[in-house]
């Protein structure tokens, strides 16, 4: 909850520090006293945007600082800074922080209502929103949303999907029929150098068989050189004489020409295959040229086109996988969401009647004993909704929940927006936070001048309920009524003063009655009548007993 909130050099505000209790609180003071300036600072610690405008003329910096007490019993302290140029600092426990940051770690705290959100209800979005908070459906409901915008993606996706397919069939088969001629090919940079290398050597050695043919037969044959040599080799040796290093020389040379014979007779192999190896070779190059005429002449325009044949048919395998993996997701997906929309369907068919019985009780007890409320729940309208198993839904699921009301007896309900007049919404809205309030797990709910057009009996009738909601929770109320004033727990009057020609904003706490009667005289109109009935209010009512300093 909310112990304490100090604003510096806010608004009208130079200095100021409230303290809260745990019960009901009320604030009081004169039409322009700053009480919405109280709010306004409240908001800031709780992450809304900065008006630089808030800042205090004469001064460059303002600042508001809220501590939070948490249900452990550790506490929470924002501070908020707005300097004159328009720059904007927030602190969690004096470390600096992000708006993001607090609004995650405040959230659920306080829970606010104003008058400025009244008109808010005639919108049927907020009246889902109000409806299914009431039914503890918040969660589902946005889960069905999510899963809604996930199906309709997923639909539409496959649909452009399919429509792609049709598109581009022609243009895949193409695709695989050119990629497939370039593969059979297999083409590259060095094979097609090789062949164009080995069939000049093939062409060229056909000239020269029979020279070939003369070296083998001159070096091998039984009187060719390599026999005269081993010949000659072999008489040397047996001399007496020292000649190691030319038969050492000599056993050089016959190795060379075995090597030369050798090479010979291998380019003699070759040309007797030439024919069939020639035709091989013609034959890949015959397939090269067919290509390179369809790429413009260009070996590498060619193996680019295949590169890009290559990526162009992964995309199309990816797109054909990614089909497939969306079809088979569809059915199970389709399934969760209208699993979801049942299960929030069968929920809010029980919340229609506990929030009627709910604002129709609240309604005679605010002076409005023959208005009817009810939730009419809508079929989803088709330009939104998707149908599938036969039920249609959208995104709020297979009905659409609004707001109905009738203020007089006999008239039949019509929508809130087409039917209920300024006041009549008035109360509606303010009975319909009352209600919120009773399911709000928030430890902090803040009314903002919600009793605008209220007196008489039924401001006695609010101040009851206030006074009820604060027994589980913190209650903050800014009010004009005496009968709220009365029922606090802690009374904090707000006024407003000129100082030093600037208009200057204070709270200060009422206790005793000494000092809460005048207070609500002000409050009931003023006079002797007004004093009397203010005694009467606080008569046997000791919500400060241990502040009553007079007793009395």
């Amino acid at each position: 909850m909310l112990t304490c909130l100090t604003l510096r050099n806010l608004a009208t505000i130079s200095d100021t520090t409230i303290e809260f209790e745990g019960d009901l609180n009320v604030l009081t003071g004169e039409t322009g006293a700053g009480k919405s300036i109280l709010i306004d600072g409240l908001l800031l610690t709780l992450g809304e945007r900065a008006d630089t405008g808030l800042v205090r003329p004469g001064t460059r910096l303002a600042s508001v600082e809220a501590v939070f007490l948490n249900s452990d019993g550790s506490e929470i302290l924002i501070r908020r800074e707005i300097r004159e140029g328009g720059r904007s600092r927030i602190f969690i426990n004096d470390e600096l922080s992000t708006l993001d940051e607090v609004r995650k770690r405040v959230s659920g705290i306080i829970d606010l209502h104003s008058q400025r959100s009244t008109p808010a209800l005639l919108v049927r979005r907020n009246q889902q929103t109000a409806f299914d908070e009431f039914g503890g459906n918040s969660s589902l409901a946005g889960n069905l949303s999510y899963l809604f915008e996930e199906y309709r993606s997923l639909l539409q996706r496959l649909d452009d999907l399919h429509e792609n397919q049709e598109k581009n069939l022609e243009s895949r088969d193409l695709i695989r029929h050119e990629l497939s001629l370039i593969e059979n090919l297999n083409p590259s940079l060095e094979d097609y150098r090789s062949l164009v290398n080995e069939r000049k050597e093939l062409k060229a050695s056909e000239n020269s068989v029979e020279t070939l043919h003369g070296i083998v037969n001159a070096i091998s044959d039984d009187d060719g050189i390599l026999a005269a040599l081993g010949k000659f080799r072999n008489e040397l040796e047996q001399t007496d004489i020292e000649l190691h290093e030319t038969i050492e020389l000599i056993g050089q040379a016959e190795i060379s020409l075995t090597e030369t014979s050798s090479s010979c007779s291998a380019i003699l192999g070759r040309i007797e295959s030439a024919p069939w190896r020639l035709k091989e070779i013609d034959d890949r190059l015959d397939g090269y040229s067919e290509l390179l005429g369809r790429c413009g002449g260009s070996l590498d325009i060619l193996l680019q086109r295949r590169k890009t044949l290559k990526e162009e048919q992964e995309r199309y395998e990816s797109f054909e996988r990614e089909l497939q993996d969306l079809e088979a997701m569809v059915p199970g997906k389709g399934k969760k969401l209208h699993e979801t929309a049942e299960q929030l369907s069968v929920s809010r068919e029980s919340t229609v009647k506990k929030l009627r019985n709910c604002v129709q009780k609240e309604l005679r007890l605010l002076g409005m004993p023959d208005a009817v409320f009810s939730v009419i729940l809508h079929n989803p309208p088709l330009n939104r909704s998707l149908t599938s198993d036969e039920r249609t839904v959208c995104s709020d699921g297979y009905e659409i929940p609004e707001f109905y009301f009738s203020a007089n007896k006999g008239m039949k309900p019509g929508s809130l927006a087409s039917v209920a007049s300024g006041g009549e919404l008035s109360r509606v809205s303010l009975v319909l936070k009352l209600a919120l309030a009773s399911v709000s797990q928030a430890p902090t709910m803040v009314f903002d001048e919600i009793d605008s057009g209220i007196g008489g009996e039924t401001a006695n009738l609010l101040a009851d309920s206030l006074k009820r909601a604060s027994e589980n929770r913190q209650v903050i109320v800014i009010t004009h009524l005496a009968q709220i004033a009365s029922k606090a727990g802690r009374h904090l009057a707000v006024s407003k003063e000129l100082h030093d020609d600037l208009p200057s904003t204070s709270v200060r706490e009422l206790t005793g009655k000494q000092n809460r009667i005048p207070e609500l005289a002000r409050l009931l109109g003023g006079g002797d009548a007004a004093t009397e009935h203010a005694e009467k209010m606080l008569g046997g009512f000791r919500s400060l007993s241990a502040k009553d300093g007079d007793g009395s």
